[in-house]
């Protein structure tokens, strides 16, 4: 499996270094009314956020509640969506 051209366009030993850490792990909890996960369903992205934690019972994030449409139920994904640093 190859890297992906997203990726490969990025020279990450340039001044880019905080673009190319969210590449790595992201934070998918979008603030709103409840705050939702915007990764879907699928858990090969939702694994992707630096604070998914994947279900015992099934594949996804343990924190991804879909009865919720989607809802993020991670308190720091939350907290840390809400943050002025990520603005």
């Amino acid at each position: 499996m190859g890297v992906p051209e997203s990726i490969k366009q990025i020279d990450c030993d340039s001044d880019q270094t905080q673009r190319c850490s969210q590449l790595v792990s992201v934070n998918y909890c979008r603030p709103g009314i409840m705050s939702r996960c915007s990764a879907g369903i699928v858990w090969e992205k939702q694994k992707k956020c630096r604070f998914s934690k994947k279900s015992s019972v099934s594949e996804r994030c343990m924190h991804y509640i879909a009865s919720r449409d989607g809802h993020c139920d991670s308190v720091d994904a939350q907290r840390e969506s809400y943050s002025p640093d990520r603005i």
